[in-house]
């Protein structure tokens, strides 16, 4: 399967990408930065101190998930990723379903994550220029540029992209991991906060609803990890590598956001913890100001915003390569499938991803304004809907890691353990998505299940015409055949 993959190419260019660069994509889609401060910020606004349980908690969850998706690399090296891993498990149908949820899911996560990038922009020049109007006060015009930056590097080829995501990633962790360092050093508040990992221990008040909640949105902070399946096509090994990159990305997330909210919560002080929810972005400002100094923190608020920046050139990625593998499967028009002849790259799904994600920014604007709280709130509701495509696709690669290792001999950790992790998990993170909202956010939601519905309406109207596609499909890549 390897040979076939890389022999065929379908356009793509063949042995772009190595180990480095497949975890970097993965890690760059997570953005580790911004989640385990912004995403945190919003756990410790359910659990309080609690947050780094909420964290290792979920991280068992994407673990599982991921020696899902790392067995699946193996078999189904394509770059439809997702979409084809769901199809070979549970066929064509429910694969349909998978991609259908994930094109929605990048082309909401685009925009969003680069509206993220121009307010926390604004937020940083807020500090070091606020007297310039643009800067600070216009995030519209940040996110236009930001835009436009992406569509670039997309355009150019993944080398470029695996380049800068991992250079950014990079420096952007390790800034933090500094602060985390310093705050550990210094003792924090009250001394190191031990029981934050521990909620259950006797310290407080312990709600088994709530802690549920916060397991559930800190699930989200693990969204993306497995993006590198998406490159199999332009990796140097996909079946060996692609795997290797997925579990290294996920473990790599799970220690790094324990410590970070560890650190945080002990630098507020467990009692306290409630002003990390308030704080959000502006905890690293914060903490930096106590315990290091408020340049640094400046900076950070910078990488936090180039984290989200970061992000949205590997969702762009992965969003580009589903709709490139469409085109091939004859679920899109077949200019999707084309490359461009010299950077190699899906150029067609990039200009139509970028011109989506100018009217998603035009919407936002027209809708809720032109604010920092405007472009907030509509970045979160973005991410709501979003997060509510992601995770039941995510229960449906747990099924179909079920299914396709009973039918390969896989081992009871390939059928039993990881399967029931990861649904259990993820199913929980789901009804989070649900629970308690109230204004706009009540119905972002099911604005996604709308989504869904349609995708099943289009399924049966042209499920006929597709079919003969498929067949194709399946008889150039045989891994794609479920059964």
């Amino acid at each position: 399967m390897e040979a076939s993959a890389q022999g065929e190419g379908r356009g793509l260019r063949r042995n772009a990408i190595g180990l480095p660069g497949l975890i970097a994509q993965s890690l760059g889609v997570t953005a580790p930065e911004i989640s385990a401060v912004v995403i945190a910020a919003v756990v410790a606004s359910k659990v309080g101190g609690w947050t780094p349980a909420a964290f290792w908690v979920a991280g068992i969850g994407a673990i599982g998930l991921a020696l899902i998706y790392g067995r699946f690399a193996r078999y189904v090296p394509s770059a439809g990723g997702t979409y084809a891993i769901v199809r070979a498990g549970l066929g064509r149908d429910t694969g349909f379903f998978a991609g259908w949820t994930l094109l929605a899911v990048g082309i909401i996560f685009v925009p969003g994550l680069l509206i993220a990038a121009a307010f926390l922009l604004q937020n940083f020049f807020g500090l070091v220029e606020p007297s310039h109007p643009f800067f600070s006060h216009a995030w519209w015009g940040w996110a236009l540029l930001l835009t436009a930056i992406v569509a670039a590097i997309s355009w150019l080829g993944i080398q470029i992209s695996a380049r800068i995501l991992l250079a950014l990633t990079a420096i952007g962790v390790t800034m933090l991991l500094i602060l985390d360092i310093i705050i550990l050093a210094k003792g924090g508040a009250h001394h190191w906060a031990w029981s934050s990992l521990a909620p259950w221990d006797g310290h407080g008040t312990f709600g088994f609803g709530f802690f549920a909640l916060g397991v559930g949105i800190a699930m989200t902070g693990f969204s993306g990890f497995e993006t590198a399946v998406f490159l199999a096509e332009e990796a140097h090994a996909p079946t060996k590598q692609v795997p290797k990159a997925v579990l290294g990305a996920v473990s790599l997330a799970v220690i790094f956001y324990i410590v970070t909210t560890f650190s945080i919560v002990t630098g507020y002080g467990l009692q306290n913890a409630g002003h990390f929810a308030s704080d959000s972005g502006f905890a690293v400002v914060s903490l930096s100001g106590q315990y290091a100094a408020l340049w640094f923190g400046k900076v950070l608020l910078l990488f936090l915003a180039i984290s989200s920046f970061a992000s949205a050139i590997g969702t762009a990625n992965f969003t580009t390569r589903t709709a490139f593998a469409w085109g091939h499967d004859g679920y899109l028009p077949k200019a999707f499938a084309r490359t461009h002849p010299r950077f190699k790259s899906p150029d067609v799904a990039i200009g139509v991803l970028t011109a989506i994600t100018l009217g998603v920014m035009l919407a936002g604007l027209l809708w809720q304004g032109r604010t920092i709280n405007d472009a907030v709130t509509y970045f979160s509701w973005l991410l709501q809907v979003g997060a509510t495509g992601i995770l039941p696709v995510y229960a449906l690669v747990g099924i179909a890691g079920l299914v396709h290792s009973r039918r390969h001999d896989g081992n009871l950790i390939d059928i039993v353990v990881a399967p029931i992790l990861t649904v259990v998990v993820v199913g929980v993170a789901e009804v989070t998505e649900f629970y308690g909202q109230k204004g706009i956010y009540h119905w972002a939601p099911y604005v996604m299940l709308g989504w869904m519905g349609l995708g099943v309406l289009v399924r049966l109207a042209t499920r006929a015409r597709v079919e003969q596609h498929e067949r194709q499909a399946e008889e150039l890549h045989p891994e794609l055949a479920a059964g």
